[in-house]
């Protein structure tokens, strides 16, 4: 049996469910949730796995943990051994994510394990890669508005901009570690993309549209998405995914929609500069023929 510890916005739960469901289908075993971590905590719309694509999350039972983990099911024993420092007091199938590159060791785990991090490479999944754009299908039908967009986007050189502000500028914690200036970025990729692009049109994600249109200036025509919130905010990874070419934020919510647009010929620029701080490597978490810059 494969655990995966589900957290964070949506972006984080696909890769930690890619990642789960990679393991279990190279060992044919059984693969079950931990969604505890949502008891506590209600990051931008909690956990959607479930909502937006209809997937069906097994749920890790308490009896499930004890046989995978051992005396280290225990919340305040898993807590205190989580601590890096006290990784040689781990039981093996307690299995935390080494670092935020990719890690060989992933490949040689047994499938008895509980997989804790965030595990943001495709070469985590990319055996399976076919299996979950399948299962990664939007669940439930487009309101008019949304549907008109798409149909427009598959019409035109639509050029996805993803623009995320919310808690990478207003929480301090958050802020330390995601809050990095993309202005020359955008400059950049939007060059980039006119260079290759004949007569784009640029369509606008943010969950901060107003300072979008006093800050980032496009000199070409342009759409500011602006009408999906709250739990209808997963729309803007659908409306994304509808574009032929992408500019991504430092996000995984815009990675994956970029991932999930399926054409061969897309273009997709990525910053260079994913962290704010210098000792995450982020090698491996561009996918193949995406551009730096």
């Amino acid at each position: 049996m494969v655990i995966v510890r589900l957290c964070g916005g949506l972006g984080n739960q696909m890769f930690q469910y890619v990642a789960g469901y990679a393991l279990a289908r190279l060992h044919g075993s059984a693969l079950r949730f931990d969604t505890s971590w949502f008891e506590t905590n209600r990051l931008h719309n909690g956990l959607e796995l479930d909502r937006v694509f209809g997937l069906t999350l097994a749920e890790a039972t308490a009896s499930d943990k004890r046989r995978i983990l051992g005396w280290a099911a225990q919340r305040v024993v898993y807590r205190v051994l989580a601590r890096k420092y006290l990784k040689p007091l781990r039981p093996r199938s307690m299995v935390m994510e080494p670092h935020f590159h990719y890690w060989p060791g992933f490949a040689d785990l047994p499938d008895d394990v509980y997989l804790d991090g965030y595990w943001q490479s495709e070469r985590y999944f990319a055996s399976v890669a076919p299996e979950l754009r399948e299962r990664f299908r939007f669940a439930l039908p487009l309101d008019p508005r949304s549907a008109d967009l798409v149909e427009a986007m598959a019409q035109q050189e639509s050029v996805s901009i993803h623009v995320r502000r919310g808690d990478f500028v207003s929480d301090p914690s958050v802020n330390q570690v995601h809050g990095v200036d993309l202005s020359g970025y955008y400059r950049a990729a939007i060059a980039a993309i006119r260079e290759r692009v004949r007569q784009p049109i640029f369509y606008v994600f943010s969950d901060e549209p107003q300072w979008v249109r006093q800050h980032l200036e496009i000199p070409a025509q342009s759409v500011i998405v602006d009408h999906n919130r709250g739990e209808d905010s997963y729309r803007d990874m659908q409306l994304m995914s509808a574009c032929r070419h992408h500019i991504l934020a430092n996000s995984s919510f815009s990675w994956w929609a970029a991932w999930l647009n399926p054409r061969e010929d897309k273009i997709v620029i990525a910053p260079r500069q994913w962290f704010a701080v210098a000792d995450l490597d982020t090698r491996d978490l561009y996918c193949q023929g995406w551009i730096v810059l």
